[in-house]
């Protein structure tokens, strides 16, 4: 393999922390090294990779990717489980580790960017991409219109997250006056949901959260915008991924077999073995949302993040994931960021 197994399993440890898959990894190593009797039964993968191909970057710029390991994540609004087609990606993250350092870079795509979602040049919001045609689409959809290769993917429920940060003992989260007063109708949301017990906050400030009430505050948009929920989002994923890497192995071991069989992605357990004296080598170093420069629009009825312009958004994301300061965007970014500003120009 042109990337080692190791330096690809760290990332996609790091990159699926949203369902702690950071311990479950490290806790599924542990387990078959001395438990080979007991094997975890996961999700057959729902995509094959290499065929997630993009042809419209440079051979430059894909020489240059060759340094990084991309992850994409996707946490969908499942309530039976499902994570293929016919469900909306809540969340979509894409991970990128410099492979020489060990740095981390994460990058929240806004649910409600407006994008060309599938080949045949249909413009919606980037979440219809999943909804339409599973981690499939999703992925084709992020590669074309940001420029990038993905080499891997994650997908999974609410749930496994609420699971995963209970085995982890929780996580402390200052809670604002704003957020106090909407979120414990999320936390009856996603108890529902989930079917994983919660019980409401009393107050706003500092608050322990267990795994329902910490999705309940990732999940918030009703007091702010879909830019605050990612940036809420995110510091989730920073403090699962703390307590992660502080549990000890039978914790691991837990979750392993409590997240497991409840997620999807592109990479076989085989490879494992390498990230259990490793995992402490890889560090998550700063984030941002895209589309970083935009603008709302109401297109066919929905409101919608605009990129302004997505040709300029693509230039500082490559600036951002790959420190490519002089980044000239393909052929079809540049027409899908035309097509954009005439969807936008001419919305009913």
């Amino acid at each position: 393999m042109a990337k080692s197994n190791l330096l690809k399993w760290g990332l996609v440890i790091i990159a699926s922390v949203w369902a702690s898959l950071i311990g479950s990894m490290i806790g599924y190593a542990w387990n078959m090294a001395h438990l080979p009797k007991q094997m975890v039964q996961v999700e057959k993968p729902e995509v094959k990779m290499p065929e997630i191909q993009n042809t419209n970057i440079s051979i430059e710029t894909q020489e240059k990717m060759e340094g990084y390991w991309t992850v994409a994540v996707f946490g969908v609004d499942s309530r039976n489980g499902t994570l293929g087609k016919g469900t909306r990606s809540d969340m979509q993250m894409l991970f990128n580790i410099n492979l020489g350092t060990g740095e981390i870079r994460a990058v929240s795509v806004y649910r409600d960017t407006y994008l060309r979602v599938n080949d045949k040049g249909r413009y919606d919001k980037i979440n219809e991409a999943y909804f339409n045609g599973g981690p499939e689409q999703a992925l084709k959809a992020l590669t074309d219109n940001l420029d990038i290769t993905i080499d891997d993917y994650a997908s999974f429920t609410w749930k496994a997250v609420a699971d995963a940060i209970n085995i982890l003992g929780g996580i402390d989260v200052d809670i604002s006056h704003d957020e106090f007063h909407v979120i414990n109708g999320f936390i009856t949301e996603t108890v529902e949901s989930t079917g994983v017990g919660s019980h409401h906050l009393k107050k706003e400030g500092p608050n322990h959260l267990d795994g329902v009430q910490a999705v309940a505050y990732a999940r918030l948009r009703k007091m702010d915008t879909d830019f605050k929920r990612t940036e809420r989002q995110r510091k989730v994923a920073n403090l699962a991924l703390k307590k992660a890497r502080e549990a000890d192995l039978p914790t691991l071991n837990r979750l392993a077999n409590a997240i497991l069989p409840q997620i999807s992605t592109s990479v076989g357990m085989k490879d494992m073995f390498p990230i259990l004296k490793n995992i402490k080598r890889f560090h998550l170093t700063d984030t941002e949302g895209f589309p970083s420069k935009l603008a709302d629009a109401r297109i066919n009825k929905r409101d919608c993040v605009i990129p302004v312009n997505l040709e300029d958004n693509v230039k500082r994301l490559h600036q951002f994931l790959f420190d490519e300061d002089q980044y000239e965007p393909s052929e079809l970014v540049k027409k899908t960021s035309r097509q954009i500003q005439i969807n936008v120009k001419n919305r009913r």
